[in-house]
């Protein structure tokens, strides 16, 4: 009988010292699980905002692009604005001259009618 005993006496820690193992595991597991929730909220709010920059970096490449040809656009238009200038100061030039030349034709003529009409 008291073999019986200590095998018995003996089985009982283990089987103390097992329980305990398996609530250790358990409870291990367990709180690993309520430790390691979902990322699933904090995956889209990230993936929204890269999409938001990817956005707003597109806009801003486009308006780049606009104000680019915006600004060839206004550099085409001032040569052609400052020619327009320059051939109307040429053509300002050139009437005057032209005026010149028809007083100075026209006093020739005047003395020419003044000349016949004397005669």
């Amino acid at each position: 009988m008291r073999l019986k005993q200590n095998a018995i006496s003996f089985s009982l820690p283990s089987i103390l010292i097992a329980s305990f193992l398996f609530a250790a595991v358990a409870m291990t597991v367990y709180s690993q699980s309520a430790i390691a929730r979902s990322i699933l909220p904090e995956q889209k709010e990230a993936a929204s905002a890269r999409d938001a920059v990817g956005d707003a970096m597109s806009k801003l490449d486009d308006l780049n692009k606009r104000i680019k040809s915006q600004e060839e656009l206004i550099a085409k238009e001032q040569e052609r604005l400052q020619q327009y200038q320059n051939d109307k100061a040429q053509t300002e030039r050139d009437l005057e001259a032209k005026k010149a030349v028809f007083e100075q034709k026209s006093k020739v003529l005047d003395e020419a009618w003044k000349d016949r009409s004397s005669y």
